[in-house]
């Protein structure tokens, strides 16, 4: 039989979920993770309020971790987490095909008071413990890439880009972010870069070596995925993601610039437009960060260390 636990006491999950609601999800999803995976589980629920809804852990008696799931409860995590159920099943569908890529196994999309409650296997230990080759790594990206329809491609990307970063709540940080926007579009054609599909958050905390050997990647963390972005995206986060990582967090943007052209040789994109590729994807996590949280509570390491150097265009 499958036991449901929070640990020690019950945590608070904010006004949005009571600690009735929870004990309510915990149970239920102890029952279908367990059955899901044919063998006890233990559930522990988040122990503090987060942006977006809760998130349940299911551990098995080894007290490895098997499964996640999510419940959102507004709007726009609840099409976040519609969108990623959409992009585990392209994935699992794409894998059954030969693709190189490979993702945790969606194990349900169900609703709950209305909301999608999304379940999925837990990822394997990060990178450190099994990371997967460069040649690896390079072809799973362009497969991520290829995860697009000719309609997706078919708009502006300029214009995409552009509309989010007016959207902006206004501070001198973000009229800096318009102003490179803007010099960059002067100078380079962006609409003609070549585009596809980007992960959102390809690092070494999101993709390890599959279990079922060979050279696939499994890459989990897909709530961040889209489409209609320049190609090399996922090889230039990967690398900013090091950098931070390896306390080079001061100037990490301005390195990621100078390194692009290196970074982004594999991929079909002229020598003139790599560092602007770059310095592309700068603009999108910042604009992505302050739409989230909003100037006021963006980490001081956006302005300061890693993303202010790279504004300033010669």
């Amino acid at each position: 039989m499958t036991t449901a636990t929070y640990g020690h006491g019950a945590p608070e999950f904010g006004p949005a979920l009571t600690a009735e609601e929870a004990r309510g999800v915990t149970d239920e999803l102890t029952t279908l993770i367990g059955d899901a995976l044919g063998r006890p589980v233990r559930v522990v629920g988040t122990a503090v309020p987060l942006a977006g809804g809760p998130i349940f852990r299911a551990y098995d008696g080894s007290g490895a971790a098997v499964a996640s799931a999510r419940w959102a409860l507004d709007p726009v995590t609840a099409r976040r987490l519609l969108d990623e159920a959409a992009v585990l099943a392209q994935v699992a569908e794409a894998a059954e095909q030969g693709s190189p890529l490979v993702a945790p196994r969606l194990i349900a999309l169900t609703t709950r008071h209305g909301w999608p409650l999304l379940v999925q296997e837990a990822g394997p230990p990060a990178y450190p413990t099994r990371p997967p080759t460069p040649e690896a790594l390079r072809t799973a990206e362009r497969a991520v890439a290829r995860m697009v329809t000719t309609a997706d491609l078919d708009r502006s990307y300029a214009t995409q880009l552009r509309t989010v970063l007016e959207g902006l709540e206004r501070s001198s940080l973000t009229e800096r972010l318009t102003a490179t926007f803007e010099l960059l579009a002067e100078r380079h054609d962006l609409d003609a870069l070549a585009r596809g599909a980007w992960h959102g958050n390809w690092s070494p905390a999101t993709t390890a070596s599959s279990a079922v050997g060979g050279s696939r990647v499994l890459a989990w963390g897909w709530e961040r995925f889209g489409v209609n972005r320049p190609l090399g995206f996922d090889s230039l986060h990967f690398r900013l993601a090091q950098l931070r990582r390896d306390g080079r967090s001061s100037g990490a943007g301005a390195a990621l610039v100078r390194e692009a052209p290196r970074l982004l040789a594999d991929w079909p994109i002229g020598a003139e437009d790599r560092d602007c590729v770059a310095r592309l994807l700068l603009l999108e996590l910042a604009a992505r960060e302050i739409e989230e949280v909003g100037t006021r509570h963006a980490p001081v390491s956006w302005a300061a260390d890693w993303l202010a150097p790279t504004l300033s265009i010669a």
